[in-house]
Parts: structure tokens; C-alpha cells; sequence
């Protein structure tokens, strides 16, 4: 039987239930926290769909969806202390909430709750898979740290961000699959570069939302640029802005760098209106989406194949200038 995808997310969040186990009291608000914000769980929507698109039905595909969940809820955790942030998708963080050393530790018990749970499936590649993710999710971060606040950081430099960040855990969905079908070299399948576009394409997407259209996001606008985060949009403007502009540009970056804040956002999204940079960015992401659905297309198995394709298309749709 072919589950809908409300039944995915709801076996999702059971196994993440039944995973995360702490008799302390705050490990159970923690836990109690990550499955009530799980928010569309499209990770795990992702490895099922495409599992079954490729003929692949196996017991453990709601378990590694919900893994890659609690690896997930784990780097955001983390996230938030790093960043200092107080809210997330118009909620407070778990920071916020529960303290900056509670939720690194919590953290810390969720990545520990969720490679016990994956030993026991005794799965070397299944191990395999999971720990270059949270190797990736690390050194990723690192990257980031480093380009803290730098404008000339490069587009290759933030893709390395976004491969390590985002995509990694789309990538490692793909490329389970693989190993569910006796793939030796999982990482070079079709899935696992599907995984990885999607990957891409969803922190793209972000990216460009955050200048475009945050209340999707549930956020404040301009958030990468008070959080001194160079992403694609900013880089078409940088690539583009006059002398003088580009003078005005620092100054802001600067101020958002000691006061954590923004003085002039109309000012930069009248920058990015003169330069065209929400179209060329949309055209960037359409081309993005149309190499994923013809990446979808080709799956073998029909409705699984269309169900991934219409919740890729409801879920990460991008509105047009």
C-alpha cells in the first residue's frame, strides 16, 4: 500500500517519538519540541516517495526518514545558539526556550538517540551515509563561520555552504535509496544527485525568499543580511551596484555586523529592484526546479513518481516578479 502524505508524516513523528528517549525532564521538553515544530518534513517525504518511486519497499524507509529528521532538528539546535537567534519560522527557538548550553547538549542526545537507533539496523552503508551527513552538516557550519560577514564571499564558497548545509541531507536520502537497491558507489547514482538538487534548490530558495518574500518563510525579511550571510541575490547585486551604491551597500553591512540589525532595508530591496536581481534569481530557481522534475520524471514507478512531483511542486513553489 502506497501511503498518502499525511500518513508519512504522521509515521514520521511517531518513529521520531519513539526514537528520542531521556528520563530527564528537560531532554522531554526538548524531544517534545522537535516533534511539535517538525514543520512539513519534506526530508522524509523525499526518501519515501522516491524509495517507492524506485520500486523500493522496505520496512526501515519511514526509520531513515525519521533519522534524517532527528539529524536535522539536531543542526538546528545547534544552529541557533551559533546565530544567537530567538526565533525560527515565526516560533521561538529552542535557545529561547530552553537555554543556550540545554540545547547543545540536547542537541548532542538527539544526533546520540539517533545513531543508536541506526546501529541497530546493522547496516554498514546505512552507517556510512549518515555520518559523512553530519560530517558534511559540521564542516559545512565551519565554512560559514569563517565567511561570517565577508562580502567578497564567493558563489562557489557559499555553494559549498548550501552542498554541506542543506543539501547533504537530501543527498544522503537519495542515496540510501541506492543502497536499498545493492548500490556499491551510492553517491554517484541517479538518486543521490537528485538529492542533491533538491538540496540545493530548497536553500536557494530560502535564500531568495528572504529578500523577495519572507512572510513564506515565517520571518523577517533581509535576515542573511543582519545575519552577515552572503547568498546568491546579494552577489547579482554586489556584481552590479555603482561605486557609490556599492559604498551605501558596506555601510549597511557594517552597521547589521555591530548592531545586529538593519537601518536601510527599502534602500537595498530598491537596489535589488534596479538591477532586475528577483527575476534573474527566479529564473535561476526555475531552472533548478525544471532539471528536478525531469530528474522525477524519470523514476520508473508512476504514482509514487507523481505524488514526489506535486508536493516538490506545492511544497517549493517560487512566485514569479
Amino acid at each position: 500500500m502506497l501511503y498518502t502524505p499525511s500518513r508519512v508524516i504522521s509515521d514520521t513523528n511517531k518513529k521520531i517519538a519513539s526514537i528520542l528517549r531521556g528520563d530527564l525532564r528537560i531532554l522531554k521538553k526538548i524531544f517534545a519540541y522537535v516533534v511539535e515544530s517538525g514543520g512539513k518534513r519534506i526530508r522524509p517525504l523525499f526518501m519515501y516517495y522516491l524509495a517507492r518511486a524506485c520500486g523500493v519497499e522496505r520496512p526501515e524507509v519511514i526509520d531513515l526518514g525519521a533519522l534524517l529528521e532527528i539529524v536535522h532538528a539536531a543542526s538546528l539546535l545547534h544552529d541557533d545558539v551559533i546565530d544567537g537567534a530567538e526565533e525560527r519560522r515565526a516560533r521561538p527557538t529552542g535557545a529561547k526556550l530552553f537555554g543556550n548550553k540545554e540545547v547543545v547538549l540536547g542537541g548532542d542526545h538527539l544526533l546520540a538517540s539517533g545513531l543508536r537507533h541506526l546501529n541497530g539496523m546493522q547496516n554498514f552503508a546505512y552507517m556510512t551515509i549518515f555520518t559523512d551527513a553530519i560530517q558534511a552538516l559540521s564542516e559545512a557550519e565551519l565554512l560559514q563561520m569563517q565567511q561570517h560577514f565577508n562580502l567578497k564571499t564567493s558563489r562557489r564558497q557559499h555553494e559549498r555552504v548550501v552542498d554541506g548545509k542543506t543539501a547533504a541531507l537530501f543527498r544522503a536520502a537519495g542515496a540510501l535509496v541506492s543502497a536499498m537497491q545493492g548500490e556499491r558507489d551510492f553517491y554517484r547514482t541517479e538518486t543521490a544527485n537528485l538529492g542533491l538538487a533538491l538540496g540545493r534548490f530548497f536553500q536557494e530558495r530560502d535564500d531568495h525568499l528572504d529578500y523577495f518574500d519572507a512572510a513564506r518563510l515565517k520571518k523577517k525579511g533581509l535576515q542573511d543580511f543582519v545575519n552577515g550571510i552572503v547568498t546568491y541575490p546579494l552577489q547579482l547585486l554586489l556584481a552590479e551596484a555603482s561605486r557609490a551604491e556599492l559604498a551605501e551597500i558596506h555601510a549597511e553591512w557594517e552597521f547589521a555586523r555591530l548592531q545586529g540589525k538593519i537601518r536601510k532595508q527599502e534602500r537595498i530591496l530598491q537596489l535589488m529592484d534596479k538591477y532586475d536581481i528577483e527575476r534573474r534569481s527566479v529564473a535561476e530557481l526555475k531552472k533548478l526546479q525544471e532539471q528536478i522534475l525531469a530528474g522525477l520524471a524519470r523514476l520508473p514507478e508512476q504514482r509514487p513518481r507523481e505524488i514526489l512531483s506535486t508536493e516538490f511542486q506545492k511544497i517549493l513553489a517560487v512566485r514569479s516578479p
